[in-house]
């Protein structure tokens, strides 16, 4: 298994943006912007419907039904970051897609 882009990657960076975000004057993030930012990696759920779950050269963004409609999901995404309730679920997404992007680029995947 690709130990790159796995589940703790995608958490490791998510927690690690959060405490960025943490020291920014006025946005006093709480728990529930945690459980936002952390839950944006269920949009992986996805490769669940695939068969066979896990191929080590699957583009995600051209394969799984919540990663192929990519750009409007983005778009949402940014937008979503100007509503406080639901900015952190919008960074996280954001994060996962540009993580997926990452490697993807890295294991040279069109």
């Amino acid at each position: 298994y690709n130990l790159c882009m796995t589940t703790p990657t995608h958490i490791a960076v998510n927690l690690g943006a959060f405490l960025v975000l943490m020291q920014v004057p006025g946005l006093e993030p709480t728990h529930t912007d945690l459980a936002l930012i952390l839950g944006a990696n269920l949009i992986d759920l996805d490769h669940l419907l695939s068969r066979p779950i896990y191929v080590p050269t699957r583009n995600s963004f051209k394969t799984h039904l919540l990663h192929k409609p990519w750009k409007i999901v983005l778009g949402l995404c940014v937008v979503s970051l100007f509503i406080r309730p639901i900015m952190f679920q919008g960074i996280g997404v954001i994060l996962h897609y540009f993580l997926d992007h990452l490697d993807n680029k890295r294991r040279k995947i069109v």
